[in-house]
């Protein structure tokens, strides 16, 4: 599907013409696109269908009233799931909302501290019933001894059709709510890096080899990337037991899908409500249980790209934004992950704060409002140097015809 790129403030629809009107959300709903936007402090969308677009209607939970980094929208099929306030009245404390689809859900105040939002994705799995929503998120560490770190990075999960509590004080609330510690620890430095800044969603035919790739920092400005499988993931949440809590484990388990049309019994929520954390921890699929990779640099953005290359082999091949404006390309290989070649996308050196992968093509977009489109095999890089083409190992680039050009098939 082709990408739309937006330059902040530049009017691209006649609703977009009001300064104050920030396109926030383009997204596949239905037939059509569904389009969002801040309307000047009073959120709106469209639905749009072959360069038509319907009158607007009301926004609020889906578009925010002011543009907030700390936010998701996931749109999947005819549910929309979003972290929006709905009023600018409402209290301080972010939720997790199910605001179209299945019934309007959100998550309890308390199951959460402060929580960053980072991305969202839903996974299907064999039985409807159990399809899951998973969000990442970093929230202030419930440990405040000295040695800690300040925040903590998480995954929680969702079961999609779940219909909230049985009693009045439930009945809006997601009762499925489980989550869970992310680890990304180089286990001979023990360098802890805590901080989710970014992750990209890799998707598989059997949904447990679905892996997430995430993108950490640390205090001291090293970046590192840890790799989870689904399948890990969703073991934690279903054989962990539930940190601080020593009860006899209900018929129904917190965090337990059940069938369509069921709602979870209240004593199960009662326990997932007050106990909402698992005491084991996700950590990163690899045999050492360590980061694919780190460094020094610190990255604001990951994307990840398979590509077959012309040996026949497949290759990940990851796109990791900085905060110097310059995109560094890295290749999964047999022997190690190595850095190949790296990009100066803005001279000025601003952070790209924006990046979108469409297999094609990597769009990176700086704080300041430009939008560019760079190709992604990125070989023009080796200025048509035989040495330098050869020796970067770049699953997308070969030596032909006197020039370094793109051989991937896809």
């Amino acid at each position: 599907m082709g990408r739309i790129w937006v330059e902040e403030g530049t009017a691209l629809f006649p609703w977009q013409e009001d300064s104050r009107n920030y396109l926030t959300l383009v997204e596949q709903y239905g037939d059509g696109l569904l389009v969002c936007g801040t309307g000047a402090c009073a959120p709106t969308c469209w639905n749009v269908t072959q360069r038509k677009e319907s009158p607007p209607w009301d926004g609020r939970g889906i578009a925010p009233f002011t543009p907030d980094s700390n936010t998701l929208v996931v749109v999947d099929g005819q549910d929309i799931y979003s972290t929006i306030k709905k009023s600018q009245q409402n209290g301080k404390i972010p939720r997790f909302r199910r605001v179209r689809g299945g019934g309007e859900l959100y998550t309890s105040d308390t199951v959460m501290q402060n929580p960053q939002f980072v991305k969202a994705t839903t996974l299907r799995h064999e039985e409807p019933h159990q399809d899951k929503i998973y969000y990442f998120f970093r929230e202030d560490n419930p440990d405040k001894s000295p040695e800690a770190p300040r925040n903590i990075s998480r995954v929680a999960q969702l079961c999609k059709e779940d219909r909230g509590g049985t009693s009045s004080l439930s009945a809006s609330k997601w009762t499925t709510f489980l989550k869970a510690t992310l680890i990304c620890v180089d286990p001979i430095t023990k360098g802890n890096f805590n901080w989710l800044q970014d992750v990209f969603f890799v998707p598989a035919s059997d949904w447990r080899r679905s892996k997430v790739y995430g993108l950490f920092t640390n205090t001291w400005g090293s970046s590192a990337v840890c790799v989870y499988s689904f399948g890990d993931i969703d073991n934690v949440f279903r054989t962990s037991r539930l940190k601080g809590y020593n009860g006899p484990t209900p018929e129904v388990k917190p965090g337990q899908c059940v069938p369509s049309g069921q709602h979870t019994p209240s004593e199960t929520f009662k326990i997932a409500d007050s106990h909402p954390e698992v005491e084991e921890r996700v950590e990163p699929l690899s045999p050492s249980r360590s980061p694919l990779f780190h460094n020094k640099h610190r990255y604001q953005k990951i994307g990840v790209h398979e590509v077959a290359a012309g040996d026949g082999q497949r290759y990940n091949v990851l796109y990791l934004a900085t905060d110097k404006g310059s995109i560094h390309k890295v290749v999964e290989l047999p022997d190690g992950v190595q850095n190949i070649v790296e990009i100066q996308v803005f001279p000025n050196k601003d952070p790209i704060q924006a990046m979108i992968l469409d297999h094609a093509r990597v769009g990176p977009c700086s704080g300041g409002g430009r939008v560019l489109e760079l190709p992604m095999d990125m070989c023009g890089a080796y200025r048509n140097n035989c040495h330098s083409c050869v020796l970067a190992r770049d699953p997308y680039c070969g030596w032909a015809n006197g020039s370094c050009l793109s051989l991937a098939l896809s």
